[in-house]
């Protein structure tokens, strides 16, 4: 279950992931986007295991390159 007025996202639901306590952006005042954007607490279903997506795009040579398990 979702809340609203989240202090740490500002209901935009998702946050920094390098600062989870900031909302994912440039604009929202204390936002922050130095690291990539992760769901917010506010924004994450209970009993619900995020899947380990490590290397399943890895990169080579500049590239991205989708690789199958």
């Amino acid at each position: 279950m979702t809340k609203s007025n989240c202090p740490n996202c500002q209901d935009l639901r998702w946050v920094c992931e390098n600062h989870p306590n900031r909302a994912w952006s440039e604009v929202l005042e204390g936002g922050c986007q130095c690291g990539a954007g992760m769901p917010c607490e506010c924004n994450r279903i209970d009993d619900f295991e995020v899947p380990d997506v490590e290397g399943v795009i890895e990169e080579v040579e500049g590239e991205l390159k989708k690789t199958r398990h």
